[in-house]
């Protein structure tokens, strides 16, 4: 009996997470986080502009404090990214408008030529305003190993 009430769970929580990896929600997160992250690779001030929340506040090794929205735009042209490559996305839904993103990332850059981590977890609450989802808030941490 105890047999096939954890098989009968276990099924549950595969068909669960398969609905959960099929939420139309997580695809455009996805694809909006992509979007981001290859502007900010490209220097496109109008693409970041439009991807994040006016409230948005960011943290990173390389920016030596919090900052804001305004902040980044305005250090945008400190920035060379090389390359950024984030790895796994894992989309955690919070509410129907809201998610965390976490993921590893390999980047390769500079800013105010001081080299970047190469190594780091990045982490993102994205919210959705007027049909659009927009990145609220960033943090990168750096991985030992660098």
């Amino acid at each position: 009996m105890k047999s096939k009430m954890l098989i009968v769970l276990t099924a549950g929580l595969l068909i669960g997470a398969q609905e959960t990896n099929q939420n139309p929600a997580i695809k455009e997160v996805r694809q909006a986080i992509g979007v981001l992250n290859d502007a900010f690779t490209k220097r496109d001030a109008d693409a970041i502009r439009k991807l994040m929340i006016d409230e948005h506040l960011s943290i990173t090794p390389y920016y030596g404090g919090l900052v804001t929205k305004a902040d980044q735009l305005k250090a945008l042209p400190d920035l060379q990214l090389i390359d950024y490559v984030a790895g796994e996305l894992k989309v955690t839904m919070l509410t129907d408008d809201a998610a965390l993103v976490t993921y590893p990332l390999t980047q390769n850059g500079k800013f105010k030529q001081r080299a970047l981590p190469i190594k780091n977890y990045a982490s993102a609450v994205w919210i959705k305003r007027n049909g659009k989802w927009l990145e609220a808030s960033y943090q990168e941490t750096p991985l030992s190993g660098d």
